[in-house]
């Protein structure tokens, strides 16, 4: 539901709000910031950590790195960019007092930027909406748009996982489109192989593959 045009904003700020939360207390955020951290070890500390987040939605992701990499005394400037106007709106108001993160319009399978423009360049929850051809060619972007590496952090699929998501929304919302989109999106999600296989189409040959938690699954492709 998410993916389609909608006049109504409240239930999409809403939704939004729900998979801030569901990031925060059940892997998404700590789960990025894991893979984050070796990564921007090999970005020369004097510099500023240059990062591209793909579908930012409402840019809990890059919030979370800024207090990271404040907290490692580090530099850092993220661009988040989104296609949908209305998730770019919330992601600018929630991002307001954070001078390093530019929120601006920007279309995932075409994201537009040169060769190695951005130290690391992340995606969180967004290759499941996609058919695997297009999940291809947004990993054969992310590797060649960054420098140091790429992150992928998206749901494994499962009918234990759908069954989850489906329990947990039910008893915390009534939000249609979260109610919805929760299940349906661990029913659509890739497996492990599966990313694997599509990692190796897109002609990525040095990357790891990780389940954590509440059926998270991290793609960490990097550069040697």
């Amino acid at each position: 539901m998410m993916d389609r045009p909608t006049d109504d904003v409240a239930i999409l700020r809403d939704d939004l709000n729900n998979l801030r939360t569901i990031n925060k207390y059940f892997g998404g955020l700590s789960s990025v910031q894991n893979a984050f951290l070796p990564l921007i070890e090999r970005v020369d500390a004097a510099k500023s950590i240059e990062v591209l987040d793909l579908a930012t939605g409402s840019a809990d992701h890059p919030v979370a790195l800024v207090k990271l990499a404040r907290t490692r005394r580090r530099f850092i400037h993220i661009t988040a960019v989104d296609k949908n106007p209305h998730m770019l709106a919330v992601a600018r108001e929630l991002t307001a007092s954070y001078p390093e993160i530019t929120v601006t319009p920007g279309d995932i399978l075409s994201p537009g930027f040169p060769d190695k423009r951005f130290d690391i360049v992340l995606c969180s929850l967004a290759i499941h909406h996609f058919s695997r051809e297009d999940a291809v060619t947004i990993l054969r972007n992310m590797a060649r748009i960054s420098r140091v590496g790429f992150i992928v952090n998206d749901l494994s699929r499962s009918r234990l996982g759908a069954w989850t998501a489906w329990f947990y929304t039910h008893l915390t919302t009534r939000n249609p489109m979260t109610l919805y989109d929760s299940y349906v999106s661990v029913l659509r999600a890739f497996t492990p192989h599966e990313l694997a296989q599509m990692a190796h189409e897109a002609g990525i040959r040095n990357f790891a593959i990780n389940t954590r938690p509440f059926f998270r699954l991290i793609l960490v492709g990097q550069y040697i």
